[in-house]
């Protein structure tokens, strides 16, 4: 297994830029060094644990309600890109861009559906995640794009999404039956935070801009022969545990 040409993801940067808190974490934090394992078992063993949650399940499902918003919002039509890109240390897939062709984009947007109003609205006062700008700069990287977003979308769960949780909120309450006037009353109460219909469209989208920063994607470039080592040294010491004639 060799490993002097490994490719990181975007979506890994966050992890793998982390610094080590004490001497004693070397010079790769553990953080970092848990996200390598990942990608070592997914190299090596085809494994890729694929962690959901509801949210999760929201923001790939309702993505191209998102994206039909922000075409609202914006006066002009986005296209979901379909495209992966790679080059000799990355690899990404930016949802939306804006220019010719998705390896020359004037621009990069990342989608991010919130669950629900009290989780979008912060999104106002709060700066971009550094783990966002990162899988950003590492858009830019592979597309030529200058600047980008994050763009926050407030849309309403979609209908299997709402009836799963109706489901849960009858195991939670222990009612009689789902006629129940106490049941009844907090689905009301429940669907009202999952639908936003009744909210100005204009009123739902939160872009957070991102420029592009020559600087750390130079520090994400300088990394990526420490990452390549580790996983090396890593895969050496895994295959060396046991003799394999035993």
């Amino acid at each position: 297994m060799d490993f002097s040409q490994t490719k990181f993801r975007a979506s890994s940067w966050g992890n793998l830029l982390t610094e080590p808190r004490t001497k004693s974490e070397g010079a790769l934090s553990v953080t970092c060094q848990k996200e390598l394992i990942k990608i070592y078992n997914q190299v090596c063993y085809g494994r890729k644990k694929d962690i959901t949650t509801k949210q999760m399940d929201k923001g790939i499902q309702a993505e191209p309600e998102s994206i039909k918003l922000l075409s609202m919002v914006e006066g002009k039509l986005y296209y979901k890109n379909e495209e992966p890109l790679q080059n000799e240390c990355f690899t990404g897939h930016p949802d939306l861009f804006t220019g010719d062709n998705i390896q020359n984009a004037d621009e990069v947007l990342d989608i991010k559906t919130s669950w629900e109003l009290d989780s979008f609205m912060p999104k106002l006062i709060e700066e971009a995640d550094k783990g966002y700008i990162a899988q950003l700069n590492v858009y830019f990287d592979l597309t030529k794009a200058k600047s980008g977003a994050i763009a926050y979308c407030l849309v309403s769960a979609p209908i299997n999404i709402i009836e799963s949780e109706k489901k849960a909120l009858l195991w939670r309450m222990n009612v009689i039956s789902e006629e129940s006037p106490e049941y009844l009353r907090a689905v009301e109460e429940m669907t009202k935070l999952m639908v936003f219909d009744d909210i100005d469209y204009r009123e739902r989208v939160i872009k957070i801009p991102v420029q592009r920063d020559d600087e750390l994607i130079a520090k994400m470039k300088a990394k990526v022969p420490i990452l390549r080592t580790w996983l090396q040294n890593f895969h050496e010491k895994h295959m060396n545990l046991y003799p394999k004639n035993m």
